[in-house]
C-alpha cells in the first residue's frame, strides 16, 4: 500500500467527493487507489446481558434469537459495504483510473492501519455516516503515520493552497516535502503563520521560491489559530488546507485534540495532515 491512496469510503454524503479527491491526488501522483469499506463494530450490540431481567427459558430463547438477527445485521451491512466499493469503483474508472483494489475490513482501528501499512495518502470524508465530522479522524490522525487529506462534502479542483506553518523543524521538513510533491504542481502556495517571527516565515517562502513554486507570505496576528486560519482561507479563496502534526509543537497541541473537530467544522476547505 505505500504507493496507493486509500480512499474510505462509508456511503455517507462525503462519499462522491472522497472519490473524487482520490482520483485527484492519484492522478497527480500517478499512482493507484484502493478503496477501503470498514465495517464497524455497533456500540449497542443486539446481544446483551439478559441476566436478572427474564426467566432462565425465555432468556436463552430471546439470546439465541438476538444471536441470530445480528448475524444477519451483519451479513446486510457487509452486503451494503460491498455494494458502496462497487459504485466507488465504477465512479473511479470512469473519470480514467485502472480498476481500484476494493478492501472490506472488520475490526479495531489500529488493527485495521496496521493491517494497510504505509500509504501514500489516506482520504477521508469530514462528515461520516453516523457523525456530522467523520467518525473517526481524530484517531485515524493519530494513527496514522503518513498524509490524511479530509474532504468537505462536494469536491473542487484544488488551484489555491495554503500551508499553516509554526516556524519549527518539522514544519520545515513538511514544508521542504510539499515543495518537490506533484501534487502541488501549478497550484498558488499561501505560506500563513500565525503568532511568528517574520525572519522565520521569510526563510520558508525563499525555499519555496528555489523550488519554482509561486507563493504569498502572511504573518497573522490573533489569538485562535483556528479562526485566524479559517478567516484567511476563507478571505483568499484557499481550496485545499495543509498543516502538520507534528512532535509536540503549539500546532500538534491544538489540532490533535478535541480543537481538531472544531476546526473541521468551522471550515469548508478540505485539510491535508502530513506527519
Amino acid at each position: 500500500m505505500n504507493n496507493t491512496v486509500v480512499a474510505c469510503v462509508d456511503g455517507s454524503s462525503s462519499t462522491k467527493a472522497v472519490c473524487e479527491y482520490a482520483v485527484w491526488a492519484a492522478s497527480a501522483l500517478k499512482i493507484s487507489v484502493a478503496l477501503l469499506h470498514v465495517l464497524e463494530k455497533s456500540d449497542q450490540p443486539l446481544v446483551s446481558d439478559l441476566t436478572g431481567t427474564i426467566g432462565l427459558d425465555s432468556r436463552e430463547h430471546f439470546t439465541d434469537e438476538l444471536v441470530r438477527l445480528e448475524g444477519e445485521r451483519n451479513r446486510l451491512l457487509m452486503t451494503q459495504g460491498k455494494a458502496i466499493l462497487k459504485n466507488c469503483a465504477e465512479l473511479l474508472t470512469e473519470a480514467g483510473l485502472p480498476a481500484p483494489q476494493q478492501l472490506q475490513k472488520h475490526g479495531t482501528l489500529d488493527g485495521i492501519l496496521a493491517e494497510l501499512g504505509d500509504t501514500r495518502l489516506m482520504v477521508l470524508g469530514r462528515r461520516g455516516a453516523s457523525n456530522p465530522v467523520g467518525s473517526h479522524i481524530e484517531n485515524v490522525i493519530r494513527l496514522q503515520k503518513n498524509p490524511v487529506l479530509i474532504v468537505p462534502e462536494t469536491f473542487s479542483v484544488p488551484s489555491r493552497v495554503m500551508f499553516a506553518y509554526d516556524g519549527s523543524e518539522a514544519s520545515l521538513e513538511n514544508l521542504r516535502r510539499l515543495s518537490v510533491s506533484p501534487l502541488f504542481l501549478n497550484l498558488t502556495c499561501h505560506l500563513v503563520m500565525v503568532n511568528g517571527n517574520s525572519e522565520s516565515l521569510d526563510a520558508a517562502q525563499s525555499l519555496l521560491q528555489r523550488a519554482g513554486i509561486t507563493s504569498q507570505a502572511s504573518l497573522l496576528k490573533a489569538d485562535t489559530v483556528a479562526n485566524a486560519l479559517c478567516r484567511y482561507a476563507g478571505e483568499h479563496g484557499i481550496d485545499l488546507m495543509v498543516m502538520g502534526a507534528y512532535g509536540h509543537s503549539r500546532l500538534r497541541r491544538f489540532f490533535i485534540g478535541s480543537n481538531t473537530a472544531e476546526m473541521l467544522s468551522n471550515s469548508s476547505q478540505p485539510l491535508l495532515m502530513l506527519r
